[in-house]
């Protein structure tokens, strides 16, 4: 990928997590605001927008892509799409490119998109089951997080299928994600430009 390619799409994913903060920040005003007991202080958003623009956006994010899965356990195997911009110090992922290793403590957006192959035989239908689950392994715990899920009629001309989810995740420093996607060899690894991606982009150091 050329620099003026990388250029645009750095740009594009840090206006998208520029979009969402502001969407989170609109619900939680939504929400607090029918809160008796909660005191909202009404602010101005020119000064609101000016003040985010001014503060430099942390270099804690990532945009990986999936290139393929462990048979074993159904992971999925990551590429950092920035990784010749980056130096090593800053790589996201272990040895293994299935999990994510979280180097700053901190609130997280994590959004992940997975797109599915979906084809049967001829004169035939059937149905399939499409999930993605998040696994969070810190201090020695494990949890899992069933992200997303849905079921889909497949046939001979289905249309590609598109599952994604959003998480707003408190993480650790040292924190550990990888994420699991079935069925996994239904999974189109093919970049058009990104098939089945996650963005990790840290949003604020404490809820």
């Amino acid at each position: 990928m050329d620099t003026a390619r990388a250029a645009r799409t750095h740009i594009i994913w840090t206006s998208i997590a520029l979009v969402f903060i502001l969407i989170a920040s609109c619900l939680a005003y939504v929400f607090i605001s029918k809160v008796p007991e909660c005191k909202v202080s009404i602010v101005n958003v020119t000064e609101c927008t000016e003040s985010m623009f001014r503060h430099q956006i942390s270099q804690e994010h990532w945009l990986l892509k999936a290139q393929n899965y462990s048979q074993a356990d159904h992971r999925l195997v990551w590429e950092d799409e920035w990784l010749g911009y980056r130096v090593e110090r800053e790589r996201i992922l272990d040895q293994t490119n299935m999990w994510m290793v979280i180097r700053e403590k901190g609130v997280y957006l994590v959004y992940i998109q997975a797109n599915f192959i979906l084809r049967t035989e001829k004169n035939s239908s059937s149905t399939v089951e499409l999930k993605i689950i998040v696994d969070l392994s810190y201090d020695g715990k494990k949890e899992m997080f069933s992200a997303a899920h849905d079921t889909q009629v497949v046939s001979d001309n289905s249309p590609d299928a598109k599952l994604n989810t959003f998480l707003l995740m408190k993480l650790q420093s040292t924190s550990q994600l990888s994420v699991r996607v079935f069925p996994s060899h239904l999974v189109n690894y093919q970049p058009r430009p990104f098939s089945t991606f996650i963005t990790i982009i840290k949003w604020a150091d404490n809820w």
